[in-house]
């Protein structure tokens, strides 16, 4: 009995213990090639998915607690949410969300549950409070930027987007917030886009350029609506 315990000791002084999961090996070697799952947490940190996780994990103690301490990475790795953020972050990536940190909040603020944030549903929900809550200039240079994008993607003018971009590719812009209804409606070649839609593509966006909603909105703000129209004429839009 006192041979196996003088063995364990020489063989822990003589060893290697992962920080992470206390495992330990016999060779510095063997450590370095050693990836536990919060290892691996660690080698992924300037990953931009991750990065944007960890960022919005911040936020979520932030809001939600009197914490005044921010939380470290390695409160992060150490958490049992850290796979509902990365997943998150990774979605926001992927597929190019707007203001990814705006939509956290929102999501923190209502109360959406993590396991809810990467669906789709989510995002329209909040693209839906979002188009509708925007400014009417904010709205035209963030469609504008988009414009200007789309031109050097395709070839094509950018003045010419409402005549010469595909029903379908409108319908991913609309729903993805890239081209707001604010221009949509006060340009003068939204309309040249909106008779070219079929009735089954009006459904997926009727959310969105809900029309009753949006005269109302533009009848609440003239000068606003003046401000817009006047700045797609000079754009020649």
């Amino acid at each position: 009995m006192d041979t196996m315990t003088r063995q364990s000791r020489i063989f822990l002084e003589n060893s290697f213990t992962c920080k992470w999961c206390e495992k330990t090996f016999r060779s510095e070697r063997t450590l370095s090639a050693h990836m536990c799952v919060k290892k691996r947490r660690m080698a992924d940190k300037e990953l931009t998915h991750t990065r944007l996780g960890y960022r919005v994990f911040q936020m979520f103690y932030e809001l939600n607690t009197t914490a005044t301490k921010a939380k470290s990475y390695e409160d992060f790795v150490k958490s049992q949410y850290y796979e509902g953020f990365v997943k998150f972050g990774r979605s926001c990536v992927t597929n190019e969300y707007l203001n990814p940190e705006q939509f956290a909040e929102w999501l923190i603020k209502n109360g959406k549950k993590l396991a809810d944030w990467s669906k789709d549903k989510m995002y329209n929900e909040y693209m839906l409070y979002y188009v509708k809550k925007e400014p009417g200039m904010k709205a035209l240079e963030r469609t504008i930027i988009y414009l200007s994008n789309w031109s050097k993607e395709t070839g094509n003018s950018w003045q010419d987007y409402f005549k010469a971009v595909s029903p379908a590719r409108a319908v991913h812009d609309i729903r993805s917030a890239k081209i707001s209804p604010w221009v949509i409606y006060l340009c003068q070649t939204g309309d040249d886009l909106l008779v070219r839609f079929a009735d089954e593509q009006v459904k997926m966006i009727a959310d969105i350029i809900d029309a009753t909603f949006w005269m109302k909105q533009f009848a609440n703000n003239k000068e606003e609506v003046a401000e817009v129209k006047n700045a797609c004429e000079v754009a020649g839009i």
